[in-house]
């Protein structure tokens, strides 16, 4: 990864685009525009609860490269997150984004977020990084195994999903991990495991950050330790963990991630 970042992307993919509007106004600030960014191998569509549920602002989550109704890179190594940052600010010119955005990643979403505070800072207001898998201690077994069972008939990767989602939430997974574009997996896995280039660059990036750490007990990809760290080298960063949340914290832990984000977004 930290090649593709020096290097830079080689193109742009044009996203599909998932749009979620105010629900409620409960929330003290309303910036002009959020964008969610999910994780490896599903599509935008995994934010609709959340968003429609609980944020009072305005959302957009677009499939990122090679992941649901969004094209794919032209070659199959093109999918790091540069690449991705790259496609998703163009889409912010194209829908003309009046200013500043909040940009809230999940997992690799997180990595992409980082991306693009490193590229073009003064588009971003501030980031949110749900359980981003900035931990050199915590390997991608679950990532290689989904890689794996993806390329066989229905059945064996529905249950190894529904050990960390449940019946229901493991079939529409499985659909969207068939779905994603050869390479996307792939690529994260040949990367160096930890995010070296994003440690690299935390000091250098001035937007506030928000880091929501899920439980490592659970299957959470950050631990304390990396946590903490990470989060020293910002020089606007701040940590907080949610006992019991699973790594996709918007799906187990909705209600407590958005109170800590409407906290962030008011005091930012």
């Amino acid at each position: 990864m930290t090649r593709a970042i020096e290097d830079g992307p080689r193109s742009v993919v044009a996203l599909h685009l998932n749009e979620f509007g105010v629900t409620h106004t409960s929330s003290p600030h309303h910036p002009p525009e959020t964008i969610l960014l999910h994780g490896l191998g599903v599509s935008g569509a995994v934010w609709a609860g959340f968003a429609r549920r609980f944020l009072a602002r305005p959302v957009i989550a677009p499939d990122l490269r090679g992941h649901g109704a969004s094209g794919k890179a032209p070659l199959p190594h093109h999918y790091t997150p540069s690449d991705y940052a790259a496609d998703v600010l163009a889409l912010m010119d194209r829908k003309g984004s009046p200013g500043p955005v909040t940009v809230i990643g999940h997992s690799l979403g997180s990595l992409v977020a980082l991306a693009m505070a490193m590229a073009e800072p003064d588009r971003i207001s501030r980031l949110v990084l749900l359980d981003p898998p900035l931990d050199p201690a915590i390997s991608n077994e679950v990532v290689g195994e989904v890689a794996r069972l993806r390329q066989e008939p229905p059945g064996p990767l529905e249950t190894y999903l529904a050990s960390f989602h449940g019946d229901a939430a493991s079939r529409s997974l499985a659909g969207l991990f068939r779905l994603a574009a050869p390479g996307t997996l792939e690529t994260y896995l040949a990367s160096p495991r930890g995010a070296p280039w994003a440690w690299d660059a935390a000091p250098e990036l001035h937007v506030p950050v928000l880091i929501i750490q899920a439980d490592v007990a659970v299957d959470g990809a950050l631990g304390d330790d990396a946590a903490n760290q990470f989060a020293r080298r910002l020089p606007r960063g701040t940590r907080v963990h949610i006992p019991g949340a699973s790594h996709a914290i918007h799906a187990s832990r909705p209600r407590e991630a958005v109170a800590h984000i409407d906290h962030f977004i008011a005091s930012t």
